[in-house]
């Protein structure tokens, strides 16, 4: 093994370690200088960016197009993100802001209505931006994750003022320049980039120099992005989330569970319907992640008047990146199984 690869494995093993030291260095930069974290949030389109472009220069065109005719893998996941997910968070807060944290006085009833409504609106509108991440990361299918990213955002537009309509009872107008532009950054130009790079590279060195030497540079990359931009991401509401520690346990409760749960019973429904490790984990993941952006934009402008709607949405999406990063550890050992049954 070289010592550039040797260095490539030794971030992606101390993973977990890295992951929980800038957690910590994000909450005490946002809570000792707030002043400063609030000029890190262009740190979080870049952070995105350089995390989506490495998995798009692993895609083949070829693959893009034959991805384009999944129309069952997006009907799976069409189902499970608007006509289960919405109604499984609203449940899941129903049962424990309304229910059993009520009862055992561990929440105010304001509180819990304030934290219930920022769940729904983290459980109306799917990820169109770090699921990618997450998928690549896993080893699922990317073109099909970009086929299944792009349905996402469409459909969202319509589906999720309906939602919040008949889930919170409010109506609110979607900012459809919003989801354009989160396309745009997170799906149109990193796929453009990851493209033009490809080409270049096979066409002046090879594919095979693509694949060993330049990939595991990006692989890299992809996981230095992914911790500076949790930094930037608990930097922002460090001292929001230090003062209200409360919010932690009581967000990361339902929300953790939905995640889980979410992301066994698709990918095993997958597994059950025929479907490979890399599919099936893919429409996990596509089904799982929230759309933390377009959460906050909504409890900022609807929820004005209600502050802590925001703070359970901004709390949201600081629970999902930990837990996420646990799923696709799973995931990832499910995989390795999987190779060695089949290996046997």
């Amino acid at each position: 093994m070289s010592g550039k690869d040797s260095k490539l494995g030794w971030i992606e093993k101390l993973l977990a370690v890295w992951v929980v030291i800038c957690i910590a260095i994000g909450l005490l930069l946002g809570k000792y200088f707030p002043d400063f974290s609030k000029n890190l949030g262009i740190g979080i389109p870049i952070g995105l960016f350089l995390m989506i472009y490495p998995a798009m220069t692993k895609i083949e065109l070829g693959e893009l197009k034959a991805a384009l005719k999944s129309k069952k893998q997006v009907g799976i996941i069409v189902f499970f993100n608007y006509a289960v997910n919405p109604f499984l968070l609203y449940f899941l807060g129903l049962l424990f802001f309304k229910m059993i944290l009520p009862y055992f006085g561990l929440i105010d009833p304001t509180t819990a209505n304030y934290l219930w409504t920022g769940l729904i609106l983290l459980g109306v509108a799917p990820c169109i931006a770090m699921v990618l991440v997450w998928t690549d990361l896993a080893k699922g299918n990317g073109p099909l994750g970009i086929v299944l990213m792009a349905w996402n955002s469409i459909i969202q537009v319509i589906t999720t003022p309906f939602y919040i309509a008949l889930l919170v009872g409010t109506y609110v107008a979607i900012d459809i320049m919003l989801i354009g532009q989160s396309v745009l950054l997170y799906l149109g130009l990193p796929l453009l980039f990851g493209v033009i790079t490809r080409r270049l590279v096979i066409k002046h060195k090879s594919e095979s120099w693509l694949n060993e030497k330049l990939i595991p540079y990006f692989n890299s990359m992809q996981l230095l992005a992914l911790l500076f931009t949790m930094v930037v991401m608990f930097s922002l509401k460090g001292g929001v989330i230090l003062d209200n520690p409360n919010l932690i346990w009581q967000m990361a409760i339902p929300v953790v569970l939905f995640f889980f749960l979410l992301y066994n019973i698709v990918y095993h429904t997958c597994r059950r319907l025929g479907y490979n490790y890399s599919d099936s984990s893919t429409m996990g993941f596509h089904c799982t992640g929230r759309n933390f952006e377009l959460a906050i934009a909504i409890a900022l402008t609807a929820f004005a008047t209600m502050p802590m709607v925001a703070v359970s949405t901004v709390v949201g999406p600081l629970i999902e990146i930990p837990v996420m990063l646990t799923i696709v550890w799973i995931a990832l050992r499910t995989r390795k199984k999987l190779l060695i049954t089949k290996g046997a």
